[in-house]
């Protein structure tokens, strides 16, 4: 058992053993020693903390957290020993890591793209890829003035370079990017080199000329700006991200019924149990809930300038979310097999014979003032969910009205459902409510079937089937307009406009006596669309039939103007 120690080496706090202390002090106080006289002393010992500071957070591990006398030595091996170069003078540094034992020690060292502030004419973009790619800066200018010129496109490129490329400010940054080896020689010959330049710059009066003076502060123009943007895209992220994870707690609450907060028929009873809602809700929140809190934490680091990354907490994240999508398929398995198997259950409503030959269909239907709805795909249709009530009427109910054989009105209603078994379905599909009301001439659908509280939503449909005797009518009310489905009439008359007239049967199908459809009996020959061609272009309109003696329609003109409404399709043409 060691003792450990806790110190501040660049600006970051590491747990060090004793010894290993010791051996570190022990190290940097020669090196300070050796630079005393030096130009640029504090920054090159500063530099040299950093470097030293980097390479121990390399070594720290979730297994292993205190910095051990091994890891110093390992370092020391790295950086140069004092005494390899101490009394070499400005040489030594430079030619020590060639022969001494930290020879062997040294590391392959690869270039990092940052923008050079020194050799620039602008921001130092090309400057840093020069040194990245190993090539001469010139070639990259000409290349950016030829796209600023020619293509339009290099100074917006330029720019969005010298937002997203670091500037290389710390001597260690320098070297990385030339791809030198960043020991205490290196450093000490990179601070020393820039402290000569500067020196000759302001001995010579080599001032920056107003052009690139100009340049450089519109470029740092542009990169406050994008800064100030990212910042503010941040904010928008943080805010959104917390106003999601409030609404998915209320909902949550609001499903469990905690809190107060309650909807009095639990949307989640129509599909699962108990222990299944809460797996559901557990997948959610770990799939839609992790990466929107992720979102939010790295707004706040971008908000705040937070440059360090906890790897902890990326790793931990990732795998609750892939937890969360295992628990979805999980939970999704066991949903999808109650909908497995699909069963009908079919039985006749007994129906009072009408005093009239015409039966008028109207619909009933709810108060729902204060409902909670639910949109299904279905385009307008909806499920409902009534408040205060102990049960769910769902709109899926179909109205379909065909020619009857007999001589009185018929009515069919067919019940389909799904379950895990055929079994399932059946009692499933026989389980459903639903309720219409006759009064003589008079029938009122429910425009929704119901379910009790405890069954479960498995795709049940109600479909209903009016036979029509040849010669009688019915007469559909606007309201019927919800649940008509499909019902085939001898105008080809939609559904939607159906409604409001009266219809009777006669040996063709449904037709609209008195009504003002315009319409043009098929014919039987072409039962596929397919069988018709329709070509308009600049000769003309052309309808063909494929088959042979069909006839055809041809429109020669220069100017052809096609309207189509409810009236019908009108043909307006100039004649060549």
């Amino acid at each position: 058992m060691n003792k450990t120690l806790s110190v501040n080496i660049g600006g970051i706090v590491f747990h060090i053993e004793e010894h290993a202390f010791e051996r570190l002090t022990k190290y940097l106080d020669t090196i300070k020693g050796y630079f005393t006289t030096a130009d640029g002393r504090d920054e090159i010992i500063q530099d040299i903390e950093g470097r030293i500071a980097e390479m121990f957070q390399e070594r720290i591990s979730n297994s292993k957290q205190v910095i051990v006398e091994a890891d110093v030595e390992q370092v020391i091996n790295i950086m140069g020993r004092p005494e390899q170069f101490a009394g070499d003078g400005d040489e030594g540094p430079a030619a020590a890591p060639a022969s001494g034992p930290s020879a062997g020690s040294e590391r392959r060292t690869y270039r990092r793209l940052y923008r050079d502030p020194e050799d620039r004419v602008v921001g130092g973009v090309c400057s840093g890829f020069s040194h990245y790619l190993g090539i001469d800066p010139t070639y990259l200018r000409v290349a950016f003035a030829i796209s600023f010129f020619v293509f339009g496109t290099g100074l917006l490129l330029y720019i969005i370079l010298m937002v997203v490329m670091p500037k290389a400010n710390t001597t260690a940054e320098k070297l990385e990017m030339k791809g030198e080896q960043v020991n205490i020689s290196n450093i000490k010959k990179s601070v020393q080199d820039e402290y000569g330049a500067i020196k000759n710059q302001y001995s010579s009066g080599g001032n920056q000329s107003g052009f690139t003076r100009f340049i450089d502060a519109l470029g740092q123009l542009f990169v406050g700006f994008f800064r100030l943007f990212g910042q503010l895209i941040a904010v928008i992220f943080i805010i959104i991200g917390i106003l999601l994870l409030i609404a998915f707690g209320a909902v949550a609450m609001a499903l469990m019924g905690v809190g107060g907060i309650a909807i009095p028929f639990f949307v989640t009873d129509l599909f699962l149990d108990p222990w299944q809602q809460t797996m559901a809700l557990t997948a959610v929140f770990l799939v839609i809930g992790i990466p929107v809190m992720m979102i939010i934490y790295k707004a706040i680091k971008v908000l705040f300038k937070v440059r360090s990354e906890s790897k902890i907490l990326n790793w931990s994240a990732l795998a609750l979310w892939v937890c969360g999508v295992i628990l979805s398929f999980f939970v999704g398995s066991i949903i999808a097999r109650d909908f497995s198997q699909r069963e009908t259950s079919r039985f006749e409503v007994e129906l009072a014979t009408p005093a009239t030959d015409t039966l008028f269909l109207d619909m009933a239907r709810y108060d729902r003032s204060e409902d909670y709805y639910i949109y299904d795909s279905r385009e307008s249709d909806a499920w409902s969910v009534i408040s205060g009530m102990d049960s769910i009427p769902i709109d899926e109910v179909e109205l379909d009205i065909i020619k009857g054989g007999g001589t009185e009105f018929e009515l069919v209603q067919i019940n389909s459902s799904r379950g895990r078994t055929r079994r399932d379905a059946v009692d499933n599909a026989q389980a459903l409510s639903y309720h219409l009301e006759q009064n003589d001439s008079l029938i009122k659908f429910d425009e929704s079937y119901i379910l009790t509280k405890g069954m479960k939503y498995r795709g049940q449909k109600v479909q209903l089937v009016l036979k029509v005797p040849v010669g009688k009518s019915v007469y559909l009310s606007e309201s019927m307009h919800d649940i008509i489905y499909d019902v085939k009439n001898v105008t080809n008359t939609y559904d939607g406009d159906m409604v409001g007239h009266t219809w009777t049967m006669t040996p063709e199908g449904l037709e609209c006596i008195g009504c003002t459809f315009k319409y043009e009996k098929r014919n039987s020959r072409n039962k596929r669309s397919d069988d018709i061609k329709i070509k308009i272009d600049g000769n003309g309109v052309r309808v063909r039939g494929v088959q042979d003696g069909d006839s055809a329609i041809n429109v020669d003109a220069e100017d052809v103007d096609i309207s189509i409404d409810e009236t019908g399709v009108s043909i307006d043409a100039k004649q060549r």
